[in-house]
């Protein structure tokens, strides 16, 4: 159990620290019959089962989007959009105010050009509509652009209108033979993956990531034990079903990797791509530890005391694989750092392995990567994630790359039958040609927008908003955006102001590019969406999060029936005068 003092140790190699957070973990452990029987909840998870009873269960847990056809194609758009409110009928006019707020809009960009190059205006892609898709400010709107994170709202999209939000990622173990009385299993474990994204032991739980939803390894080492199993003759077989994933992408230069911005990606993944090395410091350096913090350490070593003398001079060699770094003694606490796992699929199993040692198990055999699943009779463990819509919200509020590229990587499975960066592709626009928004420019190499090749227009960006706020997931679209000044990447931006809790989006961010995409709602349904892109590896990305600032207040302050305009005197944040709201 977690000790409720635990301490933080120093971490290597992951530049941002996240704040402590708990995941919501729905443990589904199936269960097999003996013999060749159907399966049977009641019966011991150790005899052998039928595998065609549990062929299903490997897949993602919940059932695909009834949008999307048996064949993993998509419907066409057309009365099931009506439906959904995607089509309307002429709209109302627009208010009073909007003429005003027009004007509005374009000083600021006006402000914003002249802030920059002459040929800046090129770098810019910016849109503003209303909720009837009328136009406000439009500024190369159709340009395909590097979109950079903002390209994770289209991921969202198509992975939440193809599983639903209550769906999981299922892991599963099981076995090739029986399981005899003695605890020993005469054949092989398989350890089957379906993409879950956030399988993770507790270590990187509790060093790594703690903010981070997880689905608990441990759990199924747990269930293992639970079957009575103390022995595997043969190997731990590790499979990534219906999987052909190359490890990364077109498009992710070196760097995205120095800086842990980009993992490798697979059907069967442990602690988001990493492997967490936990080390501890050197026996001679303890000598410096005080008498109470020896002996807490001569107790987790089994000891009956420990001589500082004969640590400091090797003459006793402390055995410190007795030591927990979950639960590390007093005055004792270990070093963590974090390397990229070559192979996910071989790391997840070793993990496994790890863990059963510690509980006693013992694997003979070797890890065993395969491509298909081998013939088994039975079912010992299953772990099932955290639902779409808690991955979704936590991979778009805090802009999460290597989840929101598994996603992408797992939509594709679900709609073609293989998971792939290119399927994930396929997915997208589907997603797209589902809801008639045109795509023609775009690129979609990957789901998180690290890639090079990835692009975008602002129309694309506003239009997904649009048609996931008039769709039946509209209640899970508006909880998973993070919320100006309050939440996630928009978590420092205008707060105090107007639009603080009030607009809501996602950001994107790289060297040389700038976006936010999102929307603001008003009481009476009216609603304003933008989009604001712009790739300049100079000063205009950063006035280009100014003017999308400035736009946000504008409008928010607009739909709150506050008059609206620029001051007369003083510098905003565009060479401008402020913005003057009188409510």
């Amino acid at each position: 159990m977690r000790p409720t003092d635990a301490r933080r140790p120093t971490v290597r190699g992951l530049g941002r620290r996240a704040s402590l957070g708990a995941a919501t973990v729905a443990l589904l452990v199936g269960a097999c019959s003996s013999g060749l029987g159907t399966a049977a909840p009641d019966d011991d998870l150790g005899k052998a089962g039928n595998l065609e009873a549990i062929e299903a269960e490997v897949r993602v847990s919940g059932d695909v989007d009834d949008e999307v056809a048996v064949s993993g194609g998509v419907s066409e758009p057309g009365d099931r959009d009506r439906a959904a409110g995607l089509h309307t009928d002429d709209p109302p006019p627009p208010p009073a105010s909007r003429p005003q707020v027009v004007a509005t809009a374009h000083e600021l960009f006006d402000g914003l050009r002249a802030s920059v190059d002459d040929d800046a205006g090129e770098a810019f892609g910016v849109l503003v509509v209303d909720e009837h898709g009328r136009e406000l400010l439009a500024h190369r709107p159709d340009a395909a652009m590097l979109p950079a994170s903002t390209l994770k709202i289209v991921t969202a999209a198509a992975a939440l209108t193809t599983f639903g939000r209550d769906a999981t990622f299922t892991t599963t173990v099981d076995v090739t033979g029986p399981i005899r009385d003695d605890g020993t299993l005469d054949g092989d474990l398989v350890l089957t993956g379906s993409g879950d994204p956030v399988l993770a032991t507790e270590r990187f739980g509790r060093f790594i990531y703690p903010a981070r939803p997880r689905t608990p390894l441990e759990d199924l080492a747990e269930q293992l034990v639970g079957a009575g199993l103390r022995r595997v003759e043969g190997d731990l077989v590790a499979v990534a079903d219906r999987f052909d994933v190359p490890t990364r992408p077109e498009g992710w230069p070196d760097r995205y990797y120095s800086s842990f911005d980009a993992r490798n990606v697979a059907g069967l993944t442990v602690d988001a791509g990493l492997r967490t090395i936990v080390s501890w410091p050197d026996p001679e350096q303890w000598a410096e530890l005080d008498a109470d913090e020896l002996d807490a350490i001569a107790a987790a070593l089994e000891l009956d005391e420990l001589d500082p003398e004969l640590l400091d001079n090797g003459e006793v060699e402390p055995d410190l694989d007795l030591l927990d770094p979950l639960d590390p003694p007093d005055g004792l606490e270990p070093d963590v750092r974090i390397e990229h796992a070559e192979d996910p699929a071989e790391q997840a199993a070793a993990e496994l392995v790890r863990l059963l040692a510690e509980r006693d198990i013992e694997v003979d055999g070797t890890v065993v990567i395969d491509t298909e699943r081998p013939p088994v009779v039975g079912r010992v463990g299953r772990v099932d994630s955290p639902p779409m819509s808690e991955l979704l919200a936590f991979a778009l509020r805090r802009s999460d790359n290597h989840l929101t590229d598994a996603i992408f990587v797992a939509t594709g499975r679900a709609r073609t039958g293989t998971g792939s960066f290119t399927s994930g592709e396929r997915a997208l626009r589907q997603t797209l040609d589902r809801f008639g928004i045109d795509h023609d420019g775009a690129v979609f190499a990957d789901g998180s927008g690290l890639s090079r090749d990835d692009r975008s227009s602002a129309r694309l960006l506003v239009e997904v908003e649009r048609a996931l706020l008039r769709s039946r997931h509209a209640a899970v679209w508006r909880d998973a955006r993070a919320v100006m000044g309050e939440s996630g990447t928009l978590s420092q931006r205008l707060r105090g102001t107007i639009a603080q809790g009030r607009f809501a989006g996602k950001t994107g961010t790289l060297r040389d590019v700038t976006g936010l995409v999102g929307s603001v709602e008003g009481t009476d349904g009216r609603r304003y969406h933008l989009a604001v892109l712009a790739n300049d590896p100079g000063q205009g990305r950063w006035l280009a999060q100014r003017f999308a600032d400035e736009l946000a207040v504008l409008l928010t302050a607009d739909l709150d029936g506050c008059d609206v305009g620029l001051g007369d005197d003083g510098d905003g944040p565009l060479g401008l005068p402020p913005l003057a709201i009188a409510c």
